[in-house]
């Protein structure tokens, strides 16, 4: 059994491990970074900042926290919807046709496609 921390962005049901989640915070005083990469949405201030993405198209004010080896970042998603006890033979495979992978499975909880988001994966969009 695996515990996720299960949250919504742009309309779509994601979930991610929570031993690589260090906190939830929201994204009051973020600062917009001029000429950005792609997936970068901003930064919090702090020793050291914080470097937000949104590879997933959120708009939420709604920030994971996330750790993947030693890099530490945030993720904005649109809502935090809890935690969740995941039985590991029930997460499928990870949808084809992703140019970069950020899923590496799938849930079906109660009729709902739920992506499993791949903290690592996520990471490298830094």
């Amino acid at each position: 059994m695996t515990t996720m921390v299960c949250f919504e962005a742009a309309g779509t049901a994601y979930c991610l491990p929570v031993q690589a989640t260090r906190s939830v915070r929201t994204a009051e005083g973020m600062i917009a970074l001029p000429d950005p990469a792609s997936d970068i949405t901003g930064i919090i201030p702090g020793d050291p900042p914080l470097t937000v993405i949104s590879p997933l198209q959120a708009q939420g004010t709604h920030i994971l926290v996330i750790e993947a080896g030693d890099t530490t970042f945030g993720l904005l998603v649109d809502a935090v919807t809890g935690l969740r006890r995941i039985d590991d033979a029930d997460i499928r495979p990870a949808p084809q046709g992703q140019d970069r992978p950020l899923i590496s499975g799938t849930l079906d909880t109660a009729g709902h496609l739920v992506l499993v988001a791949d903290p690592t994966a996520l990471a490298g969009r830094l």
